[in-house]
């Protein structure tokens, strides 16, 4: 059986995928892991074959998560058989609040306002997710079921047993696996003790960030939006320079994306991202500006 993670980009999916895991290994069930590097950059090709790989094995368990977002990147990641997709939304706006500090803490980056953030970041962010929303609330699959973030972090252990029976488990303790995947047991086994990642976070306030009139009316309208072949457009037109290095994600790949997994296939594009671009971000005028003003 494959599990995969679907939601959203700071919807809570890394939660509901953690929750599993913790939940899995309560149970003493080994974890086995897709191709993770086609899950990353959407090498369609590799997904679909990765997944017929999980569907000769049905009695073992397989774990992936993906921000599948284009209809064919949903096509590929349901392509397998023996499969259950766990889908987690939370309020756009509260996504945007989440990323704006994820983005700041986590990466390094540096901007003056929230406004900035939006401008440079946040409206690729807030248009792929309602991209994904929009395409996957067409998706009428019965193993495909879709939670709420804020149910998940209120109300663990109702919200919890329920994607557990979705997913055919049973005999895990809720209460423990409730402790597991405390913020302060989460930050303490992944080693992230300052909060870079694990934040505490519910229902956020957009409004504290103070974000101007022309931000809330895109993010107003951008959310209205119901059309999915706007969308995508529209968050094409923001991607467009990861499209000229890479090619598109919601096609299959070619050469470029080939090379591109092939890169992380061999890690060398996490030692990259991890060691090498954030040496050299520190070293941009906008964050050496930054310093001196603090």
């Amino acid at each position: 059986m494959l599990f995969l993670f679907a939601g959203g980009h700071r919807m809570g999916s890394t939660f509901q995928a953690l929750t599993f895991r913790h939940a899995l290994r309560q149970l003493k069930v080994d974890i086995r892991t897709t191709d993770n590097p086609a899950l990353d950059i959407f090498h369609l090709q590799k997904i679909r074959s990765s997944f017929a790989e999980a569907d000769r094995h049905p009695e073992a368990f397989y774990f992936g998560k993906a921000h599948a977002a284009f209809p064919a990147q949903v096509e590929a990641v349901i392509s397998a058989q023996h499969l259950r997709v766990f889908l987690i939304w939370r309020d756009q706006q509260d996504a945007l609040v989440s990323d704006f500090h994820f983005s700041r803490r986590r990466a390094g980056h540096v901007y003056r306002d929230f406004d900035d953030y939006f401008e440079r970041r946040g409206r690729k962010i807030l248009l792929r997710n309602c991209l994904q929303k929009t395409v996957w609330d067409g998706i009428d699959d019965p193993r495909v079921k879709a939670w709420g973030y804020l149910d998940l972090a209120n109300d663990f252990q109702k919200t919890a047993g329920e994607m557990l029976e979705f997913a055919g488990l049973s005999g895990v303790n809720l209460k423990a696996l409730e402790r597991s995947v405390s913020i302060g047991q989460l930050r303490k086994r992944y080693r992230d003790d300052k909060g870079t990642f694990f934040r505490e976070g519910g229902k956020q306030d957009l409004q504290a960030l103070a974000p101007n009139a022309q931000t809330m009316s895109q993010i107003e309208s951008i959310v209205a939006e119901t059309d999915w072949h706007k969308l995508a457009e529209a968050f094409e037109r923001e991607d467009w320079m990861r499209i000229a290095v890479c090619g598109r994600e919601s096609q299959d790949a070619g050469l470029r994306k080939s090379f591109h997994w092939w890169l992380f296939k061999t890690q060398n594009a996490q030692y990259l991202r991890r060691n090498v671009l954030p040496t050299i971000y520190k070293l941009s005028p906008r964050r050496l500006l930054s310093g001196a003003e603090k």
